[in-house]
């Protein structure tokens, strides 16, 4: 499978490592040996334990990627709830402080998809306001100090804005290991991808006597030909935290199979996809996999991919599955 993605490295390198087997069972008692330009050389041993290091960084990337979701998710629901104290609050300024210089200090609300400055300086100045009506004589019909109908007071208000600018902090820091993952799994691909160029140098060289395994070098990139069509695809949650997706079969002639690939969150990203399957076109037009619902509020993206026997490719509309319990 040529390298046209993220998600196409780990099956790129399966078929290299299968096909470095081969080699090495040509050559016995001797075994293949690579090396990047001026880099040490490398054997079958060291390149499998490359693909397992780069595995395990694309699922730490996704891992990143789910805890920066539950971040925002949280910031969201924060949000929802502070919107509704505000809006109470500043209902009983109107109801309660016209004529007086309090409601000409009225803050407006924001909205619940403001950005954090835009968002809590609303909310600040209620907070501040809170406090100074508190402190003033209280107009007909007014207890102090001001509570809302649940019971909330100014204290629990400033508490809660607090809280508010600690879960931005904590996405922020999400955000940044999402960053830091993305670059320890670049840095190994690159690393894959250098070895692969240099494997497709070394197998002519070194087993110009076996015809057979020089011909069937896996590729790097896709032979020249068309994109196959996009299937139509649909997917659902199987409680609690399946994915199960049934996709359309396509009539292209050059048909190799169909692969399965996915993201955490809602929003497909083609640089941080993930491989999750394959099937042939004998084989039923679905796939069901375990991936990223990892707990209640979590989302996957999904893709399925028409992948031709020269390794062109076309994805299907990203199908978002959320896990709600």
């Amino acid at each position: 499978m040529p390298i046209t993605g993220n998600a196409t490295y780990i099956p790129t390198m399966d078929e290299f490592l299968a096909h470095w087997q081969q080699c090495n069972t040509a050559l016995a008692p001797a075994a293949l040996l690579i090396a990047k330009p001026n880099g040490p050389a490398t054997n079958r041993t060291t390149f499998d334990n490359l693909r397992t290091t780069l595995l395990a960084s694309q699922t730490t990337v996704q891992d990143k990627i789910n805890d920066q979701e539950i971040a925002r998710g949280d910031i969201t629901i924060q949000k929802g709830q502070l919107l509704v104290w505000f809006n109470e609050f500043t209902s009983l300024l109107e109801a309660y402080y016209q004529g007086t210089k309090y409601i000409f200090a009225k803050p407006l609300a924001p909205g619940i998809g403001d950005g954090q400055e835009r968002f809590t300086t609303p909310l600040v100045d209620a907070m501040t306001l809170w406090d100074k009506l508190n402190a003033a004589p209280a107009p007909p019909a007014v207890t102090l100090p001001l509570t809302l109908a649940d019971g909330t007071a100014h204290g629990a208000f400033a508490s809660a804005v607090a809280m508010l600018q600690v879960a931005y902090r904590a996405e922020r820091t999400s955000g940044q290991d999402v960053d830091l993952a993305r670059g320890d799994r670049t840095q190994l691909q690159t690393t894959a991808y250098d070895l692969m160029k240099a494997y497709r140098t070394a197998v002519p060289a070194k087993l110009a006597q076996h015809p057979a395994l020089v011909a069937t070098l896996p590729r790097l990139t896709p032979e020249p030909g068309h994109t196959p069509a996009p299937v139509s695809a649909s997917a659902v949650l199987v409680p609690p935290n399946i994915s199960r997706v049934v996709h359309a079969a396509s009539p292209d002639p050059e048909l190799d199979h169909y692969e399965l690939e996915g993201t955490a969150g809602e929003v497909w990203r083609e640089e941080d996809a993930v491989n999750l399957g394959r099937h042939e076109p004998e084989q039923p037009n679905e796939f069901e996999v375990q991936f990223g619902l990892t707990q209640p509020g979590t989302a996957v993206t999904l893709k399925v991919f028409v992948v031709l026997k020269t390794g062109n490719r076309a994805g299907s509309a990203a199908l978002v599955v959320r896990r709600v319990t």
